[in-house]
């Protein structure tokens, strides 16, 4: 071999050792650190947000309590539980406030509100109490379990079955909130009315401004030639929120007098 052909082959090693770094070598820790250079980028995005974040931290951690307290004064506007009695005496307790005469009352069992799709009702609870024998006004958002009786006075009148609390065992199903974990429910109560202009007012302003969670579905009034007042029906849905950490509070039914000691009207 001439010596001109060994710095050939010398020449040509030494350009496969330059190519095969090149490929190898450079190419493999040029990506690397492309790919390091991304990612640190990344990672000072992320740094820069989390040092915002952080010196923001005791804002962020009051706005969180105010935020917290003023969903718990929204849950504390909910009762735990609704029973028939407490639509029963709602309605006395408009009377008795209001200048109007509820002539029919009817109060519907508990439905479940699904909130995670507030258009519609996910079910009824089961224990609710049973239905009187008297014929009441029909209601949509009433369920068949009702109990309702006419009355001839001042007095409004229902059935309550046994009167004792749910002990929970309602179909809730998947329209407990995701959020909180409370399932919703709604008690609807017709009442029917005679009233006057100023009596209707109140008892409007007696359901609106009620501390409890209340809405007026419906409400129809008409002139009664015959009387020269209003006689209407009204469907007012009540609201409450179970599995709150708080204990039913049953309303205040007062003492109702039977009978009497002087049948007849005479004194001893």
């Amino acid at each position: 071999m001439s010596t001109r052909d060994k710095k050939l082959l010398i020449i040509l090693a030494g350009v496969a050792i330059l190519a095969l770094t090149y490929f190898l070598i450079f190419i493999p820790q040029s990506n690397k650190r492309d790919s390091l250079k991304s990612e640190n980028m990344n990672l000072k995005s992320q740094y820069n947000q989390l040092s915002a974040l952080a010196a923001k931290a005791d804002d962020y951690t009051k706005k969180t309590k105010d935020m917290s307290d003023a969903m718990q004064q929204v849950y504390d506007n909910f009762p735990s539980y609704l029973q028939i009695e407490n639509g029963i005496m709602d309605a006395v307790a408009i009377e008795k406030s209001t200048n109007t005469n509820i002539t029919e009352l009817t109060v519907g069992s508990p439905t479940a509100i699904d909130v995670n799709n507030p258009t519609g009702k996910a079910g009824t609870d089961s224990s609710s109490g049973s239905s009187s024998d008297s014929s009441t006004t029909d209601s949509s958002n009433a369920d068949n379990s009702q109990s309702s009786q006419t009355a001839d006075g001042n007095n409004s009148q229902s059935q309550t079955g046994d009167g004792s609390a749910s002990d929970g065992s309602t179909s809730t199903g998947s329209a407990k909130s995701t959020v909180t974990g409370y399932q919703l429910y709604d008690v609807s109560t017709v009442m029917a009315f005679k009233t006057e202009y100023h009596g209707l007012k109140a008892m409007l302003g007696e359901v609106i401004g009620s501390s409890q969670k209340k809405t007026i579905s419906t409400l129809n009034v008409s002139f009664d030639d015959s009387t020269g007042k209003l006689t209407g029906e009204m469907l007012v849905d009540s609201y409450f929120l179970y599995g709150l950490d708080k204990p039913y509070e049953a309303p205040y039914i007062p003492a109702v007098p039977h009978g009497t000691n002087n049948l007849f009207g005479t004194t001893n």
